[in-house]
């Protein structure tokens, strides 16, 4: 079991994406937040 487990946590390891794809996700989640934010934001000012 505890060598089933090492294996699976080296395939993980190398499916770990490289920096720029890292970046690219990171900037696409704090895009979206944003996005979700600014919504909720001019919902409540504007009573929607």
């Amino acid at each position: 079991m505890l060598n089933n487990f090492q294996k699976n946590i080296k395939t993980l390891v190398k499916q770990i994406p490289n920096i720029q794809s890292l970046i690219s996700t990171k900037s696409a989640i704090y895009f979206g937040l944003a996005t979700y934010w600014a919504v909720i934001l001019f919902g409540t000012f504007l009573n929607i």
